[in-house]
Parts: structure tokens; C-alpha cells; sequence
């Protein structure tokens, strides 16, 4: 029995030393861990509460608002349309047109050795430059040709009075005159409530 007692208490000496080692290996990982981080790692921790906060929307409107809210403004005068919402979906944004400045150069040589044989050579160089114009006001511009709007490809208005054929279709209408579109790029719907 003394021999058996003996053996378990070793058997509980070694086990609580294995405990003990494994214990002090995980606190000199965590610690050295920590020490080998990157400041960029740490700078990310200290402002994570900063980067867990919702996104500032910019204060930005698409170009085409400006255009839907003068036909909102304009549909909504149509009898019996009431409110309106309008929805313009545009093909490219606008585009502006510089004036540019083209150098071209050009020559030819034709060779010919004591041979007998020929060699011809061909060169062709093209520069482009913007041009640049200064205003009154002593600051410089590029010169611009010409402004190509957005093409409207197509519009969706939500008009209290949509669902009355012949409100839809003076609301159709009214925007194939002021937007240049045919009439299947307009949709007219019902406004809801």
C-alpha cells in the first residue's frame, strides 16, 4: 500500500507540473504576441470604436435630381396628376469636349547605296495638347468646344393620379416634349396611400 500511496502522489506531482509549464508556455506566447504586434495593428485597436460607427453619407446628389425635380415640379401643374415623383435614368454622364492642338510631323527619305539598292524610311509623329485660354480674371481654362448632355434612356413617374389613363398619358406626353424620349422610355405609376 505504502508503495501504491507513493506512486499516485508522484503520479500527482507530475501532473500538476505539466499543468504549471503548460500554464507559464501560454502566458510567454500571449505575452510575446502583444510585444510583436505592428503599431499599425495597434493603432487599428485603439480606433476600432471609431471604425465601428456607421459611414458618413457625402453630401451628394446625382446630376439627374436637379432635372427630376424641375419635372416633378413642372408634371405636378398637369390636371388631376396631383403629387409626383419622377425617377430619370441617364446613359453616361455629361461629357464636355476640349479643344486640343495637333502638331503633326512628317517626313520621307529614300536611300539609295552603291549597290544599287534602295531603303526607304517613313516617319509620322503626332503631338496633342489642350488648349488653354486665360480669362479676364488671369486664370487659365481649357477651352471648351462643346457640352454633350447625359441621353435620358428612360423615366418612371409616380403621380397620385397615375392610375387615370388620361392623366398617364398627358403625364407621357408632357415628358416625350421636354425630354426628347419615345414613349416606351416612360413608365407612369400609381403613388401608393
Amino acid at each position: 500500500m505504502n508503495y501504491l500511496q507513493r506512486y499516485v502522489e508522484a503520479k500527482d506531482k507530475k501532473i500538476i507540473i505539466y499543468l504549471l509549464m503548460i500554464v507559464a508556455v501560454g502566458a510567454l506566447l500571449m505575452i510575446w504576441g502583444r510585444s510583436e504586434r505592428s503599431p499599425e495593428a495597434q493603432t487599428a485597436t485603439e480606433y476600432q470604436p471609431i471604425l465601428n460607427q456607421p459611414y458618413p453619407t457625402p453630401n451628394y446628389t446625382r446630376p439627374e435630381r436637379v432635372l427630376e425635380e424641375e419635372m416633378e415640379e413642372f408634371l405636378s401643374l398637369v390636371e388631376g396628376a396631383g403629387q409626383v415623383r419622377v425617377m430619370v435614368s441617364a446613359l453616361n454622364g455629361r461629357e464636355t469636349v476640349f479643344a486640343v492642338d495637333t502638331t503633326v510631323n512628317r517626313s520621307y527619305t529614300l536611300e539609295e547605296d552603291a549597290q544599287g539598292g534602295t531603303r526607304d524610311m517613313r516617319q509620322y509623329n503626332s503631338q496633342e495638347q489642350t488648349v488653354i485660354i486665360t480669362d479676364r480674371n488671369g486664370i487659365d481654362h481649357p477651352l471648351i468646344l462643346r457640352e454633350i448632355e447625359a441621353r435620358v434612356e428612360g423615366v418612371v413617374i409616380i403621380a397620385q393620379g397615375g392610375d387615370n389613363p388620361i392623366v398617364a398619358d398627358a403625364l407621357t406626353r408632357a415628358t416625350m416634349a421636354v425630354l426628347g424620349v419615345e414613349a416606351h422610355r416612360v413608365q407612369v405609376l400609381a403613388m401608393a396611400g
